[in-house]
């Protein structure tokens, strides 16, 4: 998916539908700081998840005799490595500066998120500042790694 959005990204720059955009420091550093806030979130919302699940799954077996059922939940024993990762993907990304920011024309929204000219394949969500568009405004999209977010002042 990484390469998937790095590719949409330079395809629309290179059609010349999206267009690279200078943000001011503080624009940047707000988007940074709170993409690395949300990752690091991420990390005790995982483990407390885990910790519920083992406890549902320990009172299946233990009550119910309910093996069966209880290893399909066991497979949210891996979100809190994933929490990690992203941690870690997010700091090297941000160290790296694999952060790119382009004007793009919004085309409409969607349950998950807006369309945007030359990443018609993604929904992206509003992240900082303005929270609606209309369809024909032009937005900031910041591409963070292999993420996607609409951003404005």
């Amino acid at each position: 998916m990484a390469s998937d959005v790095k590719f949409a990204f330079k395809d629309g720059i290179s059609k010349q539908v999206l267009s690279p955009v200078t943000v001011s420091d503080e624009l940047r550093d707000k988007f940074l700081k709170k993409a690395k806030a949300d990752a690091v979130t991420l990390i005790p919302i995982s483990i407390l998840l885990c910790v519920l699940v083992f406890g549902v799954v320990f009172l299946l077996i233990y009550f119910l005799d309910l093996l069966v059922f209880s290893l399909g939940a066991l497979l949210f024993a891996i979100y809190p490595f994933y929490s990690v990762y992203n941690l870690i993907a997010t700091s090297k990304a941000i160290k790296n500066q694999d952060y790119e920011f382009v004007a793009g024309q919004v085309m409409g929204k969607t349950d998950k998120g807006y369309q945007v000219a030359g990443l018609e394949g993604h929904n992206i969500p509003a992240y900082i500042g303005k929270k609606e568009y209309g369809p024909g405004e032009t937005a900031i999209v910041a591409r963070l790694n292999d993420e996607l977010h609409l951003i404005s002042e």
